[in-house]
Formats: structure tokens, C-alpha cells, sequence
């Protein structure tokens, strides 16, 4: 395996590391995501966050949309897939319907074909996911370390606050 390209936000020299494993078929991932967009954007830019985002091929049932809709991802164009990503998650409901409308909505409506690195990036990732014991999603982790928050029950707010307080003592 070449190396894997993974989205990245922000310098790789930023003093923080987040990483986050998501789908962008899990409700809970995009509850994450926007919290984590709101709050880690200005870091980013100040250049003392990197946040790597990790699509997690999940087979369950649910979340497989999620993976075509990854498999379509072009990760060199960091902002134009950025900005499909925030699509995917404000639209969520309507392209989980099936199988044929994740794929009409990223072939037809964002005139992607599939992007060939995307088989040995979810495998890499799977394998990551294994090597580190993620079993579920969001699964986040913050310089190597696991963020504890419960995306069951956490909203958008709360999660922002358990980010800043863990992000505080490393900035």
C-alpha cells in the first residue's frame, strides 16, 4: 500500500492533532461534525489545530450510503470535498433514501466519478480502526488520546464545550 491520503484540515506542523473517524450517513457523526467544524475551524486557521477526517466504511446497513457516498471523494481537493462533506451532512435525509440516490446525487448533482484511491483508503482506515479498538462512531481522538464525549446524548453545544475543555490544557 502507497501512503494514504486523508482529509486534512489545517498546517501538519499544528502543535494539536484531531483526529476523527466518522460516516456521513451517522446521524451522531453529523451532530459531531458541526460542533466540531464550529469550534476547530478558527483553530485551524490560526494554525494551532490539524484536524484529519477518516470516513469509517462501516457495513452496517445504515451507514453504507455513507461509504458510496466516500467512494465518490476526490481527498487532493480538500476544499471542494470539505464543502461536499458539509452538503452531504445538510442533506442527509434525503439521499439515505437508497442506493441510487447517494449515487445520482454524486454523480449527477456534484459530477463526481469514483475516486480510485478510495479502496485502499477505506482499507486503511478499517485496519486503523481494528489496530486502535474503534468500534462505533464518531470516534475522536485528540493528540493520540480518546475524546470522551457520548454523541448519543451530546448536542452541538455540549460537545463544543468538552472540546474546549480538553483542547485548552494542549493549545
Amino acid at each position: 500500500m502507497s501512503d494514504v491520503q486523508h482529509l486534512t484540515l489545517g498546517k501538519s506542523n499544528a502543535p494539536v492533532t484531531v483526529e476523527s473517524f466518522i460516516n456521513f450517513a451517522c446521524p451522531y457523526c453529523k451532530n459531531y461534525f458541526k460542533a466540531a467544524d464550529s469550534y476547530l475551524t478558527p483553530l485551524i486557521e490560526q494554525g494551532k489545530v490539524k484536524h484529519v477526517i477518516k470516513h469509517f466504511d462501516k457495513t452496517k446497513q445504515g451507514l453504507l450510503k455513507g461509504t458510496i457516498a466516500n467512494f465518490y471523494l476526490d481527498y487532493e481537493d480538500v476544499s471542494r470535498t470539505y464543502q461536499l462533506i458539509h452538503h452531504l451532512y445538510e442533506t442527509q435525509e434525503s439521499w439515505k433514501t437508497s442506493f441510487s440516490a447517494i449515487e445520482r446525487k454524486m454523480e449527477d448533482e456534484f459530477n463526481l466519478a469514483l475516486n480510485k484511491a478510495a479502496d485502499e483508503r477505506s482499507l486503511a482506515i478499517t485496519a486503523e480502526a481494528f489496530e486502535r479498538g474503534i468500534t462505533g462512531i464518531p470516534t475522536v481522538f485528540i493528540d493520540g488520546e480518546k475524546f470522551v464525549f457520548n454523541p448519543l446524548e451530546d448536542d452541538e453545544v455540549t460537545i463544543v464545550e468538552k472540546l474546549s475543555e480538553q483542547l485548552t490544557t494542549g493549545l
